[in-house]
């Protein structure tokens, strides 16, 4: 249990003598844990060390009042032996599986993320109960070996490994090369990395999921096995082709026999593989029988690998002739967003993972998410319906922004009896910012106000999109695919909210962080209604108001710019300098500069992007340099066709739309803005950062208050 006295050092630091740590037994095999006291000392209980270390922040959480978060931590500083002595509390964890991560969460939130970031990650998991994480770090070192084995050249398999900001969606088998090749000091650091990530995740009993193998290969292995029966899928978004072994070829096996041969001896195995086969993409051959062959072949890979292997399958793109040749022993269903048992009849009885999904993109980000719903409990209700729900998991695709909903989300992992989120939320209050009684107040106004309005049903799954990083057009219709434009509360209330929280007397980096990310929304949604007035002047030809609106629009964007700046998380300066500070040459560096730039707004295809503004992010140093500059580029271009009469409004509506938004080059016009957004991510020029003082972001909304 050393590793949960270092976990107590790094929170509360001086203070791990102060604990006892004991072992129990599980209760009906379940993980479980206690908190009581003994002659002064706090006692923690747990049958591994996952359970103890989950009682540490149940201590720290409901004893100490803490509050641990991507966006703003308080940890009361209590003198040495002075820490508060918890109630007898015991839990008995009725979850198998506590999952943790989506894919894209490691190349969205995760891509430059360096030990100390990791190991920050690994702690809220510990403390949270997480005992099944997605490890997928370094797994491009696997792939590189694996090449090297099947006679591959250095540079060969380089060119196949994506950038570092799409590894995530080459490992789910959906692209090759995009934003590489990959350094091989990138290689070689991230496997140390991946070792270090693995050896702490398994420190604390996890039990982490690793790549398995799906039949996915490079292009180039058509050429370098001429006599294999290759199948080559359809392009995902516009990026390349790919291609698959045909799991009936005895190529197959040699292939994912040598990866996960190498998986074995750069890592190690830990019986849990990740295999996706076809995600987000249709089978290269129609019917049953083959669709059987291919979970059967996989299954005996694995299997002659390691006879008691679990075959981890997200339900995203689940396929029953696939699953059904599985035995259900041998395989764990994750369904991403708790809602595909209903279609699928119950996952047909395998065991299966009760998810949540929230947030795309990494999208920084609407308010949202279902905090009633949250509080329900999701998976004792889908054990009615299918009873083999195991477990439960948290898949968002980006971490890091609606610290509430994730706070709830996280405690819920680990509950089977469902809270009042008015009552949880007060709790909530007081750790975040450090306020009870009277003091408290307002903060619990405001708090009622975010779950009666904002924090609502049908919050969860998507995004309401930003007409701040909406690609330029008249009429709007969504910045990224799976996003609206409909704000489904008055933003009036929002600055109600912000008008009683800054009367709240406290200065916790927490009420710092939401009242910054409430006053970004609320001018956030009063830039789209601002925009309204531009559209629809320049629509109906008043002219003279469009020169206004439009130059008000402008003006407005430079003021969020700025006001963004006030937190460092929220400048693209910030993404681009980690990028950029895992480069070991001038050449790496922008090689980084370049993914980090390119994944946040064209997403692929510089030629004919789908994907454009998927991530998209409400950043300072973004807005300025990017986002504003290409509405201006469009409101000129407006100005020069009605100077000749013409009618932009009815030809914008014959230009061709694909998933809700005028495709990446529709006409001239958008095809010279395509030029000019390929140059800017392929640019290295320093974005500077804007200056401002810590009340600018209330001088803006004095500034627009009256409008709202």
């Amino acid at each position: 249990m050393q590793i949960v006295r270092e976990l107590i050092e790094r929170y509360l630091p001086g203070h791990s003598d102060e604990f006892i740590i004991e072992t129990i037994p599980p209760e009906n095999g379940h993980d479980t844990y206690e908190l009581d006291t003994r002659d002064g000392k706090i006692i923690l209980r747990g049958n591994n060390a996952g359970s103890v270390s989950a009682a540490v922040g149940w201590y720290l959480k409901y004893t100490m009042n803490a509050n641990i978060s991507w966006c703003g931590k308080r940890i009361p500083i209590i003198e040495k032996g002075k820490l508060p002595m918890p109630k007898p509390y015991r839990r008995v964890i009725e979850q198998e599986f506590r999952v943790y991560m989506n894919y894209c969460t490691h190349s969205y939130s995760a891509a430059w993320w360096n030990w100390d970031r990791w190991e920050y990650e690994i702690d809220m998991m510990a403390l949270n109960g997480i005992n099944m994480p997605l490890a997928i770090t370094g797994t491009e070192a696997v792939w590189y070996a694996t090449l090297l084995d099947l006679e591959f050249t250095d540079e060969e398999a380089r060119d196949f490994l994506a950038g570092p900001a799409f590894l995530a969606w080459q490992l789910m088998t959906n692209l090759e090369h995009h934003g590489g090749p990959l350094p091989m000091s990138w290689i070689k650091s991230h496997e140390e990395l991946g070792k270090k990530i693995l050896e702490r995740e398994l420190s604390f009993g996890m039990k982490p999921i690793q790549q398995g193998y799906s039949g996915f290969v490079p292009n180039l292995m058509k050429d370098k096995f001429p006599d294999g029966k290759f199948l080559t899928k359809k392009t995902w978004n516009n990026i390349g082709v790919t291609t698959e072994i045909d799991p009936l070829d005895p190529l197959f096996k040699k292939i994912g026999a040598a990866f996960m041969k190498n998986q074995k001896k750069i890592f190690g195995t830990y019986g849990f593989y990740a295999c996706d086969p076809f995600h987000e993409g249709e089978p290269p051959v129609e019917g049953t029988e083959y669709l059987n062959n291919v979970g059967k072949t996989i299954s005996e890979l694995y299997a002659s690998f390691d006879e008691n292997y679990t075959w981890v399958m997200q339900a995203w793109s689940i396929r029953k002739d696939i699953v059904e040749a599985v035995s259900p022993e041998h395989l764990l269903i994750l369904d991403l967003d708790c809602q595909f048992p209903v279609w699928h009849d119950g996952y047909w009885g395998y065991k299966y993972i009760v998810g949540r999904l929230h947030n795309f993109g990494a999208r920084m980000s609407s308010l949202h998410g279902d905090m009633h719903l949250a509080a329900s409990n999701g998976f004792s209700k889908a054990k009615k319906y299918a009873p083999a729900a195991c477990g439960t998991g948290l898949f968002m695709e980006g971490i890091g922004q609606n610290p509430a909903f994730y706070d709830l989300s996280l405690e819920m992992l680990t509950r089977s009896d469902s809270v009042d989120p008015y009552e949880w939320t007060e709790k909530y209050i007081e750790r975040r910012y450090g306020v009870s009684g009277a003091e408290a107040e307002n903060a619990k106004k405001a708090w009622k106000l975010l779950l009666d309005h904002v924090y609502v049903p049908n919050t969860d799954y998507t995004e309401r999109g930003t007409v701040l990083c909406t690609r330029p057009c008249l009429r709007l219709r969504g910045t990224g695919p799976q996003d609206s434009f409909e704000i489904h509360y008055d933003n009036r209330i929002l600055l109600e909210i912000i008008d009683l929280l800054r009367s709240v007397p406290s200065e916790t980096e927490g009420l710092s962080y939401d009242i910054n990310d409430f006053c970004r929304q609320l001018l956030s949604n009063y830039a789209q209604k601002l925009y309204a007035k531009v559209s629809s002047s320049y629509i109906d030809k008043r002219f003279d108001e469009f020169i206004k609106y439009k130059d008000e629009f402008l003006v407005l964007l430079d003021d969020i710019d700025k006001m963004l700046a006030a937190r460092p998380e929220w400048t693209i300066q910030k993404w681009i300098s980690d990028a950029r500070a895992l480069g070991t040459t001038p050449e790496e560096k922008d090689l980084y500069e370049y993914n980090a730039r390119i994944q946040i707004t064209i997403w692929g295809n510089e030629q004919n992007s789908l994907l454009f503004d998927y991530a998209w992010k409400e950043w300072s140093g973004l807005i300025r340099s990017y986002h504003k500059p290409r509405w201006e580029k469009f409101f000129n271009m407006l100005e020069e066709k009605a100077n000749e009469g013409f009618d932009y409004p009815a030809y914008e509506d014959t230009l061709r739309v694909f998933e809700n938004r005028i495709v990446w080059h529709a006409d001239k016009f958008y095809e010279e803005l395509g030029n000019w957004e390929a140059a800017w991510v392929n640019d290295t020029t320093p974005i500077e950062l804007p200056k401002v003082n810590p009340n600018f972001v209330f001088e803006m909304v004095d500034k627009y208050k009256d409008k709202i």
